[in-house]
């Protein structure tokens, strides 16, 4: 499997930005987020989860209720709610904000979410397998970034849009990728 980690660097600012620690005074405290597959991975697993290593406790809820799995291919399928109209290209829904929880609310993959014990790295599995050669697009609901950013930190990464959601993106694999699972 070919993935490419993306590393979303927190820069989190303890007491003015430095550590109160004396043996490492003057540091800025950082903390790694890591989403798994990364941006721009290619030839992802029909069945990979989506991780996301946080390097420190979150609130669980907000990171549930904001991460959402969406395949390219949903934004040209029937949709229930007859008033969207036409969804568009998933360049053009990262864009718009309204899209975007129109598509987590209607068109995102269902499944479910672990947790490591610490609280600090969130892993989703979809209910199904991914689509071989498909695009997806993992996204980061603009709460979410909030919430990091009220613990201290900034983003940096992956791509964001104006209403301060966050995306990544990577492409599954050809054929039957799952190594035997059905």
């Amino acid at each position: 499997m070919t993935t490419r980690m993306i590393t979303v660097l927190l820069l989190a600012a303890l007491a003015g930005g430095c550590s109160r620690h004396a043996s490492d005074a003057m540091q800025p405290a950082t903390a790694l987020l890591r989403v798994t597959p990364g941006d721009g991975a290619t030839s992802v697993r029909l069945d990979a989860a989506v991780t996301l290593d946080f390097g420190t406790v979150v609130d669980r809820s907000i990171v549930e209720q904001g991460v959402h799995l969406i395949g390219e291919p949903d934004m040209f399928t029937n949709c229930p709610d007859l008033s969207m109209g036409n969804h568009g290209t998933m360049n053009t829904v990262m864009g718009d904000p309204r899209m975007l929880q129109h598509m987590d609310t209607f068109h995102s993959a269902k499944g479910s979410f672990t947790w490591n014990d610490a609280g600090t790295t969130c892993t989703f599995g979809p209910d199904s397998l991914m689509r071989p050669q498909t695009r997806y697009m993992v996204h980061m609901s603009g709460g979410m970034v909030e919430m990091m950013q009220q613990m201290g930190g900034s983003m940096m990464g992956g791509q964001m849009n104006k209403g301060g959601d966050m995306m990544v993106h990577f492409q599954t694999m050809s054929g039957d990728g799952h190594a035997g699972h059905h």
